[in-house]
């Protein structure tokens, strides 16, 4: 069984068809639930309990890994929304990614996505959660970033304290949080024609079982083989 097939046979049974375009749809696929059939009591109490999830990420961040990621998420077929303090900087980087990526605003991109990822410096992690917390909760949350103490500070020293990831999910409280990527630099992805071929693999963790799926299909959008390693305490080394 290829790789391909392996995916989209383990998602059949849960997520609705998507119009074919090859391997590059199949984690967009597994982002779009079928319809069940609730009671309204139960689907309100449902609704209330896990926000939906949609194909659009929020890619807050434009640098290098923002855009190595979203270029691969558009061409996936996700839509990408690039967002930084200066969204009208971005044409160029919106123009590359293609595939209806856009430039927005944080508070735009954050309302309109089912998926956020972070990749930016990490000290800017606690003012985006000041900022955009209350506005995150209940979405998906992948997070990139590496903390470096010549960088980022104090905010690096109390970060590896506890594991970075379990820090940054403290931050961005109610998310279901996601840590991936962080062990790829930016220019060793593959191009989106490459994505095929690549071999490579990307451990993660979650603090919330329900979003595996979701990693999973972001991870082999990229190109990897995802790993799942547990709960966010197992990453400090990432």
């Amino acid at each position: 069984m290829t790789r391909s097939t392996h995916f989209a046979a383990a998602r059949t049974s849960r997520f609705a068809p998507c119009r074919p375009v090859g391997r590059l749809m199949i984690g967009v696929c597994a982002l779009l639930l079928c319809a069940v059939s609730l009671s309204p009591a139960a689907a309100s109490e449902q609704a209330q309990a896990k926000a939906p999830i949609s194909s659009t990420i929020a890619m807050i961040g434009a640098g290098n890994m923002g855009q190595a990621l979203g270029n691969l998420w558009a061409a996936a077929g996700y839509h990408v929304i690039f967002a930084t303090r200066n969204p009208g900087e971005l044409d160029d980087v919106v123009a590359t990614a293609g595939h209806g990526a856009e430039a927005a605003t944080v508070a735009k991109a954050i309302e309109q996505a089912g998926i956020i990822t972070l990749a930016v410096p990490y000290g800017a992690e606690p003012a985006i959660a000041k900022a955009h917390g209350a506005a995150m909760k209940g979405k998906v949350l992948v997070n990139v970033d590496n903390a470096f103490e010549h960088r980022d500070g104090e905010v690096a020293t109390k970060a590896e304290a506890v594991g970075e990831a379990v820090y940054s999910a403290q931050l961005f409280e109610g998310t279901r949080f996601i840590r991936a990527f962080n062990l790829k630099g930016a220019g060793s992805f593959p191009s989106p024609e490459g994505v095929e071929s690549a071999d490579f693999e990307v451990p993660y963790t979650v603090n919330d079982e329900s979003a595996r799926h979701i990693a999973e299909a972001l991870i082999h959008d990229a190109g990897g083989t995802p790993v799942y390693e547990g709960g966010l305490e197992n990453a400090r080394e990432y």
